[in-house]
């Protein structure tokens, strides 16, 4: 498909996702270490069922943070990856999912249509996703043990990655 026709069938942010996506290494995610000048924000959001949550509740263990929406055609096709990310050591390793904006009917359909593993956020104005991301969606963080922002991988994560869950091995072993 060309860079026009994606245009017309995306929203600006994930079209960017999709291009540097499909630029990169077919097998591994875009991995760049987080900002060393930029503070790790806070994240406080709330979940689906209404309660209150913050990422220091999850100090002690790797933290991977998914910033998605169910309009972007790359954050719905790495859902299977994420989700194996979630099953696989979950007394090490939690994986969140935030949602950019939507109306909470509309991510209760989705995440009806497609299992989640793992609880999601609501980021009802965008706020967290400026403060988190480079503006691009997908965007995946992971985060250490003590509640810093480590890494930062932009666009889809490819089913057959190594270097995301390198560095989760990594983190979980410090």
């Amino acid at each position: 498909m060309q860079l026009r026709s994606l245009q017309r069938l995306l929203p600006p942010a994930c079209l960017l996702g999709a291009v540097s996506a499909s630029a990169g290494a077919a097998d591994d995610a875009a991995l760049r270490p987080w900002p060393a000048k930029q503070a790790t924000p806070p994240l406080r959001l709330t979940a689906l069922d209404g309660k209150a949550w913050d990422l220091s509740q999850l100090r002690g263990k790797v933290v991977v943070v998914n910033f998605w929406a169910s309009w972007c055609g790359p954050c719905v096709d790495e859902l299977p990856v994420l989700n194996a990310l979630a099953r696989q050591a979950p007394d090490q390793v939690a994986v969140v999912g935030v949602n950019y904006k939507e109306p909470l009917d509309s991510i209760e359909r989705f995440s009806s249509a497609h299992p989640f593993a793992y609880p999601l956020l609501r980021d009802r104005s965008g706020e967290m996703f400026k403060q988190w991301t480079a503006g691009v969606m997908p965007t995946t963080i992971l985060i250490d043990r003590q509640g810093r922002a480590r890494w930062r991988s932009v666009g889809e994560i490819p089913a057959g990655d190594t270097r995301l869950k390198a560095a989760i091995a990594a983190l979980a072993a410090e």
